[in-house]
């Protein structure tokens, strides 16, 4: 029997199962395994962290607390950055890879982190909007761009962003995590710092340029590519989709209430056939090369990674963020096993049969 999967996720009870935000997943991912011959379970981080081998594995009618093999692999879902940056989970991951047991995805990726990693590639540079580390940067890039969204480092599903815009008398800033006004005037450029600073000082932030990407009906567009490292360890991309926001917000992210479309069916309303076509294999092709170029130079173990573009009034695309926990949330096809599953299975099907070898 094999490959035995183990996702690794936040310590839970098992009535809270039920309601988890990935159950949808897991459960597609169980009975895909089990159809291929595999056997996966969920992993509380306690028993990661404390070398126990209790999981909880579905017994044909609810999920259960058992005592489990090992796994051949590990996927980390486990949504605490905290948890990630301690000492027990640091000799964890070690004393895993010294037990051959294959951990992937083994920690969440800063913005900044990515940005280091891409921004000297001669082709991958021109696709990357301006990025600069800490908020005393923000006048000066106010001042290049007159536009530029201040990001929260290590923020996720679309929170902790700003959109600030530098007019002729004022400055106009969109926000949607620290007040439930939006937008905010400010007369003064030390207005605006004393408020950003007030909200932000336990956090770092990205400045980053604004890009005039295409909209939708003056809604905010971009798109998710999903991408997973196949059988021949050769990065590819498993799953597309165009995100929309909703009216009231300036981020498209399902969490923050966008929509999802087919990517070509939205291009399509906004270029020629021929050129969407190109568009998308272009959007394509930076996904790829960004990730290939992400695991081979950052510390970590990764075969999965949600890669956001958006695209300009030309069709060129810009990459906007990488995530490395990607949401499960974002598929179309609801009425059978999402791509995201079977790559997971074929992957762990590669490393458990090489280890076997």
């Amino acid at each position: 029997m094999g490959p035995v999967v183990a996702l690794l996720i936040n310590q839970f009870t098992l009535t809270g199962v039920h309601s988890h935000s990935l159950k949808g997943y897991f459960t597609e991912c169980q009975n895909w395994f089990q159809r291929k011959g595999g056997f996966f379970y969920l992993l509380p981080l306690s028993s990661f962290i404390g070398n126990k081998s209790e999981g909880v594995a579905f017994d044909g009618q609810d999920w259960k607390l058992s005592q489990l093999p090992a796994p051949h692999v590990i996927y980390n879902r486990c949504h605490s950055r905290k948890a990630e940056g301690t000492p027990p989970y640091d000799k964890a991951l070690t004393r895993t890879e010294e037990q051959e047991i294959h951990v992937f995805n083994s920690r969440f990726l800063s913005k900044d982190e990515v940005y280091d990693a891409l921004k000297d590639s001669p082709v991958l540079s021109e696709h990357l909007p301006k990025s600069v580390k800490g908020l005393d940067s923000l006048e000066e890039m106010l001042t290049l761009y007159k536009d530029v969204f201040v990001k929260r480092i290590n923020g996720s599903k679309g929170r902790y962003i700003m959109r600030i815009q530098k007019n002729d008398s004022d400055f106009l800033m969109h926000q949607n995590s620290f007040s439930d006004e939006s937008p905010l005037t400010f007369h003064t450029f030390n207005a605006l710092s004393v408020q950003i600073r007030s909200w932000c000082k336990r956090s770092s932030y990205l400045v980053q340029e604004t890009i005039p990407f295409l909209t939708v009906e003056g809604c905010s567009l971009d798109f998710r590519f999903l991408c997973h490292l196949n059988q021949e360890e050769e990065w590819e991309i498993i799953s597309s989709i165009a995100r929309v926001s909703s009216k009231d917000q300036f981020v498209a992210n399902v969490d923050q209430g966008g929509r999802i479309e087919k990517p070509l069916s939205v291009l399509n309303t906004l270029f020629s056939q021929k050129q969407s076509i190109a568009i998308a294999n272009e959007m394509r092709q930076l996904c790829k090369s960004s990730a290939k170029l992400l695991s081979e130079s950052i510390d970590g173990h990764f075969a999965e990674f949600g890669m956001d573009v958006g695209i300009d009034g030309e069709g060129k695309p810009w990459l906007i963020e990488v995530n490395s926990k990607p949401s499960k949330r974002t598929y179309l096809d609801n009425d059978r096993i999402r791509p995201s599953v079977k790559a997971l299975y074929e992957y762990s099907f590669t490393k458990w049969t090489f280890k076997e070898e």
